[in-house]
């Protein structure tokens, strides 16, 4: 084998690894971080998630969350709000059963309530979560 050989292996095999522990290193530092074995005692609790702050995928990760955390997401996978002008999450009460809106702010890490009450016969949920920027310092399990 000649140098120049040898030199292009130990290089490409360097290039391999660096990428490996690059995608490693960017797979950890993107995941959620994760408080383990957190029950919800309330399932009765019927929440819909949106998407404030526009990072693709966000609401149906924190869908799944709340479901395996015990709460009944009633909206599917999430879908987007109305602006993705969110800095911070919150958690809307939307019937005015602000225990049901703590329950689930408890559970994320979000201290922000507003009460926003609606007469609308049809509407299902009894909390809305609005997830914004600050996605990524809630408490998920």
């Amino acid at each position: 084998m000649t140098t120049t050989f040898k030199a292009v292996v130990w290089v490409s095999l360097a290039i391999i690894i660096f990428s490996l522990v690059s995608i490693i290193t960017l797979q950890i530092t993107l995941d959620v971080p994760i408080v383990k074995n957190l029950k919800v005692v309330d399932s009765s609790v019927k929440v819909a998630v949106l998407n404030g702050c526009g990072r693709a995928g966000l609401a149906s990760l924190f869908s799944r969350k709340l479901r395996d955390m015990g709460f009944d997401v009633v909206n599917g996978l999430g879908e987007n709000a109305d602006s993705f002008d969110f800095d911070i999450s919150v958690v809307v009460d939307r019937k005015g059963v602000r225990n049901k809106a703590e329950i689930v702010g408890q559970a994320l890490g979000i201290s922000v309530i507003l009460d926003q009450r609606s007469d609308d016969p049809y509407l299902i949920e009894d909390v809305t979560v609005i997830l914004g920027r600050d996605w990524n310092t809630l408490l998920t399990p």
